[in-house]
């Protein structure tokens, strides 16, 4: 659940008085702690959980409502978070889930991101309403996606941990992908010699490199993506819960 940032020049981040920092020409709003978990009802509404955070359905102010993930690493400075929340904000593509705000008070660290009605790709395989002009929609819109971050923004990035609790589905069933936190930053004339200093992703859906201690590219992405159309064409999980004794289960 953790996206890869490798980029030639970092930049700073920019505030204003409003409270908003600016990245490029997007800017976001910044969220105090306690705004954030009033919308949550004191982060109550769990929508989703991963390695890198928890993800609330909140409520702002305004009555719009929206997903707030709350990081679990909290060691970060707040100049680092806001350098590395720019880079996000340069990023713009419409198969990629949109930001809104965020919040660095403390030891705090939130994300803001618009919310998905339809929920996952997950969600929409186990009930069957997917049918095959709608699969092919989402396949080929996270493809785009996938071109895109690898390929085409300024910023080099992998995002190391797709499957379909990743892929949002909007109300006409475009794919969002979502479920990125902020990691280390890597040059990118120097993949080779990258290292990582744990394997990222889930299992089921990592690529032999993370195994092999192999050289990681944008090719653990494609990996992932496979197994992900492949799960959309079989109906199977590529995750089997095998019961073999009492209260233990294999994977």
């Amino acid at each position: 659940m953790i996206w890869c940032f490798l980029f030639k020049n970092r930049k700073h981040s920019v505030r204003d008085n409003q409270g908003y920092v600016f990245a490029g020409a997007i800017g976001f709003r910044k969220f105090t702690y306690s705004e954030l978990k009033q919308a949550t009802k004191c982060f109550s509404q769990e929508i989703g959980k991963g390695a890198g955070g928890t993800v609330y359905k909140g409520l702002l102010s305004n009555n719009r409502v929206v997903a707030i993930k709350r990081l679990h690493e909290a060691n970060q400075g707040e100049k680092e978070f806001l350098a590395e929340i720019s880079i996000i904000g340069r990023l713009n593509h419409m198969n990629l889930i949109g930001m809104w705000g965020y919040c660095a008070e403390g030891k705090h660290r939130l994300l803001v991101f618009e919310y998905m009605e339809k929920g996952s790709l997950a969600d929409t395989l186990s009930s069957n309403a997917l049918d095959w002009a709608k699969r092919y929609q989402i396949a080929v819109g996270t493809a785009k996606c996938l071109s895109y971050i690898h390929e085409e923004c300024l910023e080099w990035i992998l995002h190391c941990d797709i499957k379909p609790q990743n892929i949002l589905i909007d109300s006409d069933y475009q794919p969002k992908v979502a479920d990125f936190g902020l990691s280390k930053l890597l040059q990118r004339n120097n993949l080779a010699n990258s290292s990582f200093s744990r394997m990222r992703g889930t299992r089921g859906y990592m690529a032999p490199e993370w195994i092999f201690n192999l050289p990681i590219t944008s090719k653990v992405d494609v990996y992932s993506y496979g197994v992900v159309v492949l799960e959309m064409i079989t109906g199977k999980s590529a995750m089997i819960s095998i019961q073999i004794t009492d209260g233990e289960e294999s994977h």
